[in-house]
């Protein structure tokens, strides 16, 4: 009887500890903050735009993107090392405006304009242009793209990836919950390559929602994945060659509610906006180190104003409470960890990098430096 009881203690140790291994971890982001790291604005810097970590000159850079150029900040000491921003007039200037552009590897910048022109740059000196078939686009009142991150994504050597965002501010409709071409290909010699056929999943109920196209991405390079959702949405969908081959719905332990924007229309005029009672996915990372996803979602906003509607007077006004949900390498849910941003306050991107993960500290004490702070998740690798 004694050595029947003895074993099922045993089993019930081992089962007990099976659970808590599975148990997911919430807490504080602060909490995992190891260091902080500071980037040096000069007098020519307006503001600081991160989006990646870059090598140049066998060195590590941040680079920081401005509309029609970039700028290059030390991964060392953060002093900011090179700059360049696209003419306005002369041989190496867009011919037409400028809608998307992205920065790589080695001062390589390439830019995309209004008429399908298309120019890369390295070190400022203008390498290769092409002009894509715009007709594709004839059919879009504007046009529209998201170069954030991984959305302008280069794959191979003079070939690219993008993400669309088609709105019309012309219709009734803000948003065609049907469109299907939110991802195309294309390189620098033989233009477009292929364009995505693939429904976002949202109903008609989001068409007067900007959140509806408004995709974010992210690239994993150790198995060359590329994966895209919506902002009001747990699916995300993995991409190859413009094609969907596969369709997962992100498991979370918090309750996320996604709801339609807020339209106004008064005359001729007309307003959208994000709804403050909606959760919002706002950005995706991949650690590479500890081989883990990164999803942040704003889960909580607290308007300070709610009588100002322009989304242009609105920046800075609202608290906002963000999770950063944490995923292994096949997108099990580990832990959320929660942030806060106060009014004033501007939550950035996520930059992941050999050295730790790299967020905007919330209160900026300086105006000539911008802080970030380095994140180690390692207590939740594979």
């Amino acid at each position: 009887m004694k050595k029947i009881l003895f074993g099922l203690l045993v089993l019930g140790f081992f089962s007990c500890g099976e659970e808590d291994s599975n148990e997911i971890f919430q807490g504080k982001l602060e909490d995992f903050v190891v260091d902080k790291f500071l980037l040096k604005k000069d007098s020519t810097t307006k503001r600081i735009n991160l989006q990646k970590q870059i090598t140049y000159n066998e060195k590590h850079f941040f680079l920081s993107k401005d509309e029609k150029g970039y700028s290059l900040f030390s991964a060392s000491n953060g002093e900011k090392n090179h700059s360049f921003t696209i003419p306005d007039e002369g041989p190496i200037s867009l011919n037409g405006y400028h809608i998307a552009s992205q920065g790589f590897d080695n001062s390589e910048f390439v830019a995309i304009s209004s008429t399908g022109n298309v120019k890369m740059y390295i070190d400022g000196d203008q390498r290769a242009e092409i002009n894509l078939d715009w007709s594709a686009y004839d059919e879009l009142p504007m046009i529209q793209m998201s170069d954030k991150k991984d959305n302008f994504r280069k794959i191979g050597e003079g070939h690219f990836q993008l993400v669309n965002n088609p709105t019309n501010p012309f219709a009734e409709n803000y948003v065609d919950v049907n469109f299907g071409k939110w991802i195309a290909e294309f390189d620098l010699r033989d233009g477009w390559i292929c364009t995505s056929n693939f429904s976002s999943g949202l109903g008609e109920e989001f068409s007067n929602s900007s959140s509806a196209a408004s995709l974010i991405s992210v690239h994993n390079p150790n198995n060359d994945e590329f994966y895209v959702m919506f902002s009001p949405s747990d699916s995300l969908f993995q991409i190859k060659n413009c094609e969907v081959v596969r369709k997962l719905k992100l498991t979370s332990r918090s309750r996320f509610d996604y709801l339609p924007g807020i339209y106004e229309k008064n005359g001729r005029n007309r307003s959208w906006r994000s709804n403050p009672k909606s959760a919002a996915n706002t950005d995706l990372a991949y650690d590479p180190i500890n081989e883990l996803y990164l999803r942040m979602v704003k889960v909580k906003t607290e308007e300070s104003r709610p009588e100002v509607t322009d989304i242009r007077l609105r920046q800075g006004l609202n608290k906002s409470t963000y999770l950063m949900l944490v995923y292994n390498s096949k997108w099990e849910l580990k832990a959320e960890l929660e942030i806060i941003y106060d009014i004033g306050q501007t939550i950035g991107n996520l930059i992941a990098t050999p050295r730790g993960v790299f967020i905007p500290k919330p209160e900026q004490k300086s105006e000539d430096e911008y802080e970030l702070y380095i994140i180690d998740l390692s207590k939740f690798s594979n």
